[in-house]
């Protein structure tokens, strides 16, 4: 997938998405990048998270502040540097995971009817 296919596909999936699940690390780290800026967000719930022992899971509402942060630091999924990308997340809508990301770039989406 291009990374202009690729900003499509978010920016849509952003827009159904009604809120966000982030996975990384309980700490700082390579897989930890965005954890402040996501932590920072409005409204969000940190627990532990049960795909990786000593991680946690951020979740929240999907706001514009939110949208904006996923804009901003998930510009690329041909080529990036693992410090400066999300590795685990999903976008959810309506209890139904939309679009998924783990490992950096394995890439699972739910495709409307």
């Amino acid at each position: 997938m291009s990374d202009v296919e690729w900003r499509s596909l978010l920016s849509e999936h952003l827009g159904r998405a009604d809120e966000f699940r982030v996975h990384m690390p309980d700490g700082d780290g390579q897989l930890s990048y965005g954890r402040a800026e996501f932590m920072a967000l409005p409204g969000v719930e940190i627990r532990p998270w049960s795909g990786m022992r000593d991680a946690i899971e951020i979740t929240g509402a999907m706001t514009p502040a939110a949208k904006a942060l996923f804009l901003r630091v998930e510009v690329s999924i041909e080529s990036f540097d693992p410090e400066y990308k999300l590795w685990d997340y999903e976008l959810v809508e309506n209890g139904t995971v939309v679009l998924s990301i783990g490992d950096y770039h394995d890439l699972q989406v739910d495709v409307p009817k």
